[in-house]
């Protein structure tokens, strides 16, 4: 567990709270034992640099590549090998600042996330072309999965609190947690269904991201693993890296809160260079955000959140065409 908070100030009896303090959830016994520091670093010397190596930089080479180049294949790999090197040296930075802060408060999950699901994914790569195997969906949605549970199980082991912590929320706080969710749920399913709206005005169709996920759904194997990707293991490692690990290495709240948001969004469109599909991921991508400042930093709440969301969307994704007949 974390240090203890030994602050007199209860917030009950603070009447000078910020306007956002207003709307955030009742500070529970966990918060004030284990409160989230959103301002863990110095946001001068570490947070900008954070911002801009990890995602900032990445994604205005994104950008270029894509509108500049065309999406050329060389191009595609000169991007992400300098964006590996971008973030690797923004990487080595951050970490000679708050080396043991990044492990105790898990914020490290954010660089788990980038690195690691990229060199499984190089490495399955060269394995099944050695093995002259057709890559598939259900080679990309198998490695895509055990990427993210490598993620996972690595952080569990280097940053066990904030596992702790969220087994201590549906233990302690489950009676705030299940309505809270609800409610969010509604909102951002709502926020979601409002940005679609406006994606469909720019431009019509689904992103790649969202084509190769829902691609070969015609065979009951990937319909099982795209459940259990997208519902259980991609919900806790993004909200992990997007949420606490943003929140964590920026040291400012509202500087991480649009970070959060540009990134969470980015992410989905980085790597394929659809950005004219960005607006469309924005609906989630504010509301989950949105979501972690008002429960206090508690990624236990987004992680549900983001997972029922998925559960939504994957349910209508299955039954919307057989409604219509198609």
């Amino acid at each position: 567990m974390d240090t203890i908070n030994t602050n007199n100030n209860n917030d009950w009896t603070n009447s000078k709270q910020s306007w956002d303090e207003k709307i955030q959830l009742k500070k529970t016994m966990l918060d004030r034992v284990n409160p989230f520091d959103f301002k863990l670093v110095n946001l001068n010397n570490t947070g900008y640099i954070f911002v801009g190596t990890a995602i900032l930089a990445p994604f205005f080479i994104s950008i270029l590549i894509t509108y500049l180049f065309a999406k050329n294949p060389n191009a595609v790999l000169v991007m992400n090998i300098v964006n590996w090197i971008v973030v690797g040296v923004g990487c080595y930075f951050v970490l000679s600042r708050i080396q043991d802060k990044l492990l105790r408060t898990g914020a490290i999950a954010f660089y788990y996330f980038y690195f690691i699901p990229n060199i499984i994914t190089l490495i399955a790569g060269v394995i099944l072309g050695i093995l002259k195997v057709q890559t598939d969906t259900t080679a990309n949605l198998v490695v895509s999965w055990i990427a993210d549970v490598i993620c996972i199980m690595i952080l569990a082991k280097t940053s066990p609190y904030i596992f702790i912590k969220i087994k201590l929320t549906f233990k302690q706080n489950y009676k705030l947690l299940i309505p809270t969710v609800i409610i969010a749920l509604i909102i951002t399913f709502g926020f979601n269904y409002i940005f679609g709206l406006a994606q469909a005005q720019i431009t019509p169709g689904t992103s790649v991201n969202q084509a190769n996920l829902v691609a070969g759904l015609n065979k009951w194997w990937n319909v099982v693993i795209l459940a259990v990707y997208t519902i259980f293991t991609a919900p806790i490692i993004e909200e992990l890296a997007c949420r606490h690990g943003i929140f964590s290495l920026t040291g400012d709240k509202w500087v991480s809160y649009f970070a959060s948001i540009i990134y969470f969004a980015g992410m989905h469109v980085f790597q394929t260079g659809d950005w004219e599909h960005f607006v469309g991921y924005l609906g989630a991508s504010i509301a989950l955000a949105s979501l972690f400042i008002i429960a206090r930093g508690n990624v236990t709440y987004t992680i549900m959140t983001h997972a029922l969301l998925n559960t939504v969307t994957f349910i209508l994704i299955l039954t919307v065409p057989l409604i219509a007949g198609q």
